[in-house]
Parts: C-alpha cells; structure tokens; sequence
C-alpha cells in the first residue's frame, strides 16, 4: 500500500471483494476478516490525505448470492471513509433492470457519491451504465471505445453521447 502513497496521486481506485464466495475461495479469509480488510484500507488511504474511490468487485453476483453481505462490504468502506462506492458487475452478466433495481436499493441505504462499473461480457455494459446512472450513480467508469479485459468494458463514447443528448444531463460534467 506504501507504493500507492508514494506515487503522490490525489485520488486512489482499490477493489474490494463484495462477494462472500470469492471472499472464501479466493481470499481464503473470513467474511468478517475482509470487512476489516476493506476498512483500514480506506482509512489508511484516507489517513495519507488520498481521495478513496471503493470498487466493490463482483458486487452484483454477490448481491444477488448474499445481499446482506454485499451491502456490509460497502457500509466497511464507507464508515472508513470511501468517496466513492463504486458497484462493479466484474462478470458482466447482470442485465439492465436487475441491475437498475439493485443500484436503486443501495441508492436508498447510502449516501454520498455511487458509482457504476460495468464489463460487456453480456453487451449491455452501456445499456447497465445508463441505467445505474437513471437508478442514482453519479460516478461513471469505462473506456474509451469498449477497451478492457475480456468483452471490454463500458465504452465512454457512447454513455456520454446517449447522457448528455438522450437522457438530458450533465450529471456526468465534473466540475470541481
């Protein structure tokens, strides 16, 4: 972590995983171990003066496996200090109403600054960023022209033409 401070960056991304099976298998750590894990992460960063953006990893697969648990992994990286609760569908399966619901709900429990993340997998990582966008988040990750792991992720060029054109905002702009 020392290498993310020393690289004098203002603000700092981390994932985190949200998804109580991934917690077990690829962690091999206890649900209750990586709530502290996500938490002095944070508050560490956040200690070192850097602007924290959370990226809940896998957090719709694991919202719809344990949704109590996903939303704790959230609740750990907020009270420590998260700027930003970043909802990731890392496997890009989830499709835009179910994903427009969950983010709903989490809109209704957080406060503050939440985001979307959202891979093709499914080619509806637009599709799911409007739709998380209409549902509440503010703060939108992609690239620029689908480039990213795997199927890519969502491609920029299209969710700020379809925001700004389409849906009417500028919510997306920025400004500080």
């Amino acid at each position: 972590m020392q290498e993310l401070i020393s690289a004098g960056t203002p603000v700092v991304s981390i994932f985190g995983k949200s998804w109580d099976f991934h917690v077990r298998r690829a962690l091999g750590i206890s649900n209750e171990e990586n709530l502290r894990l996500i938490a002095d992460t944070v508050a560490y960063l956040k200690a070192h003066g850097r602007e924290v953006v959370y990226d809940a990893e896998h957090f719709f697969d694991g919202y719809h496996a344990n949704p109590a648990y996903a939303l704790k992994t959230l609740e750990a990286a907020q009270k420590a200090g998260a700027d930003v609760l970043c909802l990731c569908d890392t496997n890009g399966g989830t499709i835009p109403m179910q994903l427009a619901e969950v983010v709903a709900e989490v809109r209704r429990r957080f406060d503050g600054v939440l985001g979307i993340h959202a891979h093709n997998d499914s080619e509806v990582a637009v599709a799911n960023t409007l739709a998380a966008v209409e549902a509440g988040a503010t703060h939108v990750q992609g690239c620029i022209n689908g480039y990213g792991e795997r199927c890519g992720n969502a491609n920029l060029c299209s969710i700020l033409a379809n925001l700004e054109l389409k849906m009417g905002t500028r919510r997306w702009a920025r400004t500080s």
